[in-house]
């Protein structure tokens, strides 16, 4: 504790007290009524200016005793139940977190069994380059050389991707598509089924094929006259349809729209021969066919069904064409998988098993919270719904109704995803799909395949919609573990960063969307045109993504917009969005990290530490050598102290039946410890420079003031200091005024005290004579004349002396008036 400059004798200055002490035997009753004049709480005018506020109450370092001594001073009742309150809280949550742990574990697991996404992947990309780079049209004769070779074939010419006018889509379908499938087909002679599974690798063509049309609605043209003048158009289909032009394959766009009954569509079966099919194919596809509306027509979609008998799915082969009215054709294939036995694995029976038992435990835990909430409303008088409603609207206990209403959706939809599953697993094994090819009439076949695919179809809109819950619940499992975290103090740092810092995040997000977006849709304005990532404002968003996270397109915008352009739009969004305002984030992060660290208590235990105390509590509870956290918090509230109570070992003990004098110094001792790190200031980095810019300001002005208090108080005899200020003057000068200030005060001192001896000598005189109290005026008369006679202060001490030796000590108290004005005549001067 920094003190400033004192004196040692009657009065002494520092930062804690200051007061003229005046010895026992010098006082009278009759001060009693002005004692407040001369308490430690009176500070001089000078000392209470706000930069040199240097007197206040005397505060004892409770902290240089040790910690079994300030325990037995006592420990206020308030600090006791907060400690055991946050205790308890700790070893609750000490004690869920490994259920919280495993949980999260198996539900991981459970995850990556039920997708796993290796084998889904691994069959989609087969198929994709499948389709892509084997299904080849516009073929041309083959070479000399490979006449050579004995391989007397045509070549293709043109994959997938140069499809890029209608009749390529024909040509494809007819030369590429379809033929990929011809050993399905019924031929003249039996099928090559080496061939087949050498082609398709294990996957096995199921029924036949589906052809499916998406048709456009038709308007006014936006200018009929001139559409009609000059392209021959009575109606127009709208511009620019948001479905029909997609940028890249999602499966969710194509389960979302389901082939209508208006729809056109065409069934080719695996059980009729080639011939037949390529006819049928010529009269659909053809540019001036019937089927194919050629004003119309938005997209045409070809499904087939695949299942692998080694893996036992079942695959489900799209093929998308979309045809824009800029005459611009889109091309997609995707190739989802269902799983048609979704439990094979005894593994994953159990990990699924385990994670319905601690979601039960979840809806257990819950329940008798919702049970003791509702006893407790009834006993307050309130009503249950609503007191069940305050429970779940606070944060942690809303992340557990979320993980209860979301794992009951989940079981929900996870029943009807096995359901579905065995029912596709049923039908294939029925009588019309128990063999490679449909038999029946072709009414009959197209019924079943329909019915085959519009289950798939299905099956496969719930395995996206148990995705979807699957997604939400993987981020609800750990919101559990933080709520355990959040009563660990060490563990809690990150989440308490989070809740510090959202307000300053949420008012950055607003600007720093603004200036994203305003980026985003410039690039749209300047690229957009030829450049593929600009062109809408989905693919602007993510490409700007990508920039602000270092994947720089310069030389895309740099070959569209010319180096100036591209130069200053990509520069400028750098030096501003990756520079300034992500840097700024990361400072509001920081400033709030600061903040919730520095508010971490000396006594905050570890992770292992709580764990381990945790057990041994456990062991000695079970032992019978100590009391539960819950017991003694329990029996301390009934007992209903006030806050301010000194609790000890000795009375805690006999407050809490059975509890012990170690285990009551353990927690009063974590109650002081509690107390202690709930009084340290915690400051972040941006307060600590305010702090700073504070007391810069505080020295300048205390720096000001004692150069004007130099001035005036120890100016020599001569005229005032001309020197300026410097910080050793400074100490020098307050060093002679400390001096100067304590030579004052101990003359003034012996004054007051001579002075009071004089009074009492002349009240005692006065009753002697005139057997009654002297009153003011007699007193001021024999003050004028004891002037008028020049008694100074040098020969009061031989009076005093002479009048003690014949008086004695004076017997009567100094009368009231007299005091007052003496008293005010002091405190003036």
């Amino acid at each position: 504790q920094t003190q400033f400059p004192h004196v040692n004798g009657a009065g002494w200055l520092s930062m804690h007290h200051h007061h003229t002490e005046v010895p026992a035997h010098h006082r009278s009753d009759s001060h009693v009524e002005h004692d407040h004049d001369l308490s430690p709480g009176h500070v001089p005018s000078l000392l209470q200016h706000e930069h040199l506020a240097l007197v206040g109450e005397e505060v004892v370092d409770e902290t240089e005793f040790s910690e079994l001594e300030r325990v037995e001073k006592g420990v206020r009742a308030g600090q006791v139940i907060e400690h055991l309150t946050t205790e308890l809280s700790e070893d609750t949550s000490c004690r869920s977190l490994p259920g919280a742990i495993l949980l999260f574990v198996c539900f991981m697991v459970s995850c990556l069994q039920a997708e796993e996404p290796t084998l889904n992947y691994s069959t989609r990309s087969l198929l994709n380059e499948i389709l892509t780079e084997d299904a080849n049209f516009a073929y041309i004769p083959g070479s000399q050389f490979q006449h050579d070779l004995g391989a007397d074939q045509d070549v293709g010419m043109k994959v997938l991707d140069n499809a890029n006018t209608r009749q390529d889509v024909h040509s494809w379908f007819r030369l590429g598509f379809f033929p990929l499938f011809q050993g399905s087909f019924a031929l003249d002679g039996p099928a090559d089924l080496s061939a087949i599974i050498t082609q398709w690798e294990y996957n096995s063509a199921i029924g036949g094929i589906r052809l499916s049309q998406e048709l456009a609605p038709l308007g006014d043209c936006r200018d009929p006259g001139m559409a009609k003048a000059l392209a021959n158009f009575d109606t127009c289909s709208p511009a620019f349809h948001y479905l029909s032009t997609p940028l890249s394959p999602h499966l969710p766009d194509i389960l979302a729209r389901e082939v209508k009954e208006d729809d056109p569509v065409r069934w080719f079966f695996f059980s009729e021969d080639w011939p037949t099919i390529e006819a049928r194919i010529d009269e659909t596809l053809r540019p001036n066919s019937t089927w194919l509306q050629r004003r119309r027509s938005e997209s045409v979609r070809a499904a087939v069904p695949l299942y692998n008998p080694e893996l036992h799915t079942l695959t489900v082969v799209y093929a998308e064409f979309f045809f824009a009215r800029s005459g611009k054709q889109w091309v997609r294939v995707l190739a989802p998988t269902l799983k048609l036995q979704v439990y094979y694995k005894l593994f994953h029976i159990i990990v699924d098993g385990v994670c319905l038992v601690l979601v039960l435990q979840i809806f257990w835990g819950e329940g008798n919270e919702v049970r003791v909430i509702v006893i407790e409303s009834k006993r307050q008088r309130m009503t249950p719904f609503k007191a069940i409603f305050r429970h779940f609207t606070q944060f942690w206990n809303g992340v557990d109704c979320l993980c209860m209403v979301g794992f009951s959706v989940l079981v929900f939809f996870w029943v009807g995803h096995i359901q579905n599953a065995q029912t596709l697993s049923d039908m294939l094994a029925g009588d019309l799909f128990g063999q490679r090819t449909l038999t029946g009439t072709e009414e009959h076949k197209a019924e079943a395949l329909k019915a085959l695919l519009d289950h798939v179809e299905m099956s496969l809109r719930h395995q996206l919609t148990v995705a979807y819950i699957r997604s939400i619940c993987l981020f609800l499992v750990p919101m559990r573990m933080f709520k355990a975290f959040s009563a660990q103090a060490r563990l809690s740092i990150l989440t308490r960063t989070f809740t510090v810092c959202a307000n300053d995040v949420f008012h950055f997000l607003l600007i720093f969307f603004t200036l994203f977006m305003s980026w985003a849709v410039c690039g749209i304005v300047l690229f957009g045109n030829s450049i593929e990532q600009f062109a809408d404002f989905e693919r602007a968003m993510n490409t700007c993504l990508r920039v602000v996270l270092g994947d720089i397109v310069w030389y895309e915008v740099r070959e569209e917009a010319g180096p100036i352009v591209a130069a200053l739009w990509l520069w400028t969004f750098c030096f501003v969005n990756s520079l300034v305002v992500l840097n700024m984030l990361l400072a509001i992060i920081m400033d709030a990290y600061t903040e919730v660290k520095s508010s971490v208590g000396s006594h905050s235990e570890t992770l292992l530490e709580q764990a381990y105390e945790t057990f041994t509590r456990w062991r000695a509870r079970r032992a019978g050598q100590r009391l539960s956290v819950k017991e003694v918090l329990y029996a301390l509230e009934d007992k209903q102290l006030p806050g301010d109570v000194k609790i000890t070992p000795a009375s805690f003990c006999d407050l809490v039946t059975g509890l012990g004098k170690e285990q009551a110094e353990e927690v009063l001792i974590g109650a002081l410890q509690d107390a202690d790190d709930l009084e340290r200031t915690t400051h972040s980095v941006s307060a600590v420079i305010k702090m700073v810019g504070a007391v810069d300001t505080r020295v300048k002005a205390m720096n000001r003031n004692l150069t004007l208090l130099i001035g005036h108080s120890v100016a020599s005899s001569s005229g005032a200091v001309k020197r300026p200020a410097t910080p050793e003057g400074i100490l020098d000068a307050v060093a002679v005024l400390a001096e100067n200030f304590r030579e004052h005060q101990e003359r003034t001192t012996q004054r007051l005290l001579k002075m009071e001896e004089y009074i009492r000598f002349v009240a005692d005189d006065a009753r002697a004579r005139s057997g009654g109290a002297v009153g003011q005026r007699d007193f001021m008369q024999s003050r004028a004349k004891m002037s008028r006679s020049g008694l100074g202060m040098s020969q009061l001490t031989d009076t005093e002396d002479a009048i003690a030796r014949v008086r004695g000590p004076p017997t009567s108290p100094l009368p009231t008036t007299v005091a007052s004005c003496f008293s005010a005549k002091y405190y003036e001067s």
